[in-house]
């Protein structure tokens, strides 16, 4: 149980700190009721017991309106109001608040740009808090102190502010392409006009050479060619044994 607790506070710590940048150390608003209620249980430091819930360095403040408070209680409150003396005092910066929670609401106000924790038993100061303004939320059950998740108000301005974000980053994502398609759009016109200025050459003297004879063509070409080659060719003429004879005979005679 502790451990599911423990993943549960930081888990809202984390969501404090990445959307609205809550760090350590952390500065918790404290009324008398949560101190009260501390003390009770015999806890006895209320600042250690912050700080182990939130699990780092915390600073405690109370103001002059909880002080005064807690003094017209009575008796019952004394251990209270000594509790609540031990805290540094938050001077409220408003003149004409009346009561302690009075006092929380206008230092807190919607923003809540001091980042202040608001540790608090009053269930109507709760419920204000968590609905109109950014402020993390600690009360003392009967299990032990608590950090409220952040209310569905708080996480739906979360989820829009992220939406708006995103569809903006879209838009120039989108924005980037066009430019990138209209620039290559350019170039390939360029291309077209410095292809179409190119100077016309002549003609390949490959493609004009005369197409040479096939099949059949060929073929009779060759046999009308034949017949001429043949007639062309002078014939030798064969000389037989006898008139070699006769011509070597008459050659005697002569001498």
């Amino acid at each position: 149980m502790r451990i599911k607790r423990h993943k549960a506070v930081r888990k809202t710590l984390k969501f404090f700190h990445v959307n609205f940048g809550f760090r350590e150390p952390y500065k918790v608003l404290v009324d008398g009721n949560f101190i009260h209620a501390v003390l009770a249980t015999g806890n006895g430091d209320v600042e250690a017991t912050l700080s182990k819930l939130l699990m780092g360095n915390v600073r405690a403040f109370t103001t002059r309106y909880t002080l005064h408070e807690l003094h017209g209680m009575g008796k019952e409150y004394r251990a209270t109001l000594e509790g609540a003396r031990r805290l540094e005092r938050h001077k409220c910066s408003y003149e004409g608040v009346t009561t302690a929670a009075e006092c929380i609401k206008r230092e807190v106000g919607e923003k809540n740009e001091s980042h202040f924790f608001v540790a608090t038993q009053d269930k109507d100061l709760q419920k204000y808090l968590s609905k109109s303004s950014v402020v993390p939320i600690i009360f003392k059950t009967v299990n032990g102190v608590s950090l409220q998740k952040p209310g569905s108000n708080l996480q739906n301005f979360v989820n829009r502010a992220s939406e708006a974000k995103m569809g903006i980053q879209d838009y120039e994502r989108g924005t980037r392409v066009m430019r990138e398609l209209a620039g290559g759009e350019e170039a390939q016109q360029d291309q077209l006009v410095r292809k179409k200025k190119k100077k016309a050459k002549g003609p390949n003297p490959l493609s004009v050479r005369k197409k040479s004879a096939k099949g059949p063509e060929r073929r009779r070409h060759n046999q009308e060619a034949q017949p001429a080659a043949q007639a062309e060719k002078p014939k030798r003429r064969r000389v037989r044994g006898k008139a070699r004879a006769g011509a070597a005979g008459g050659g005697n005679d002569v001498e």
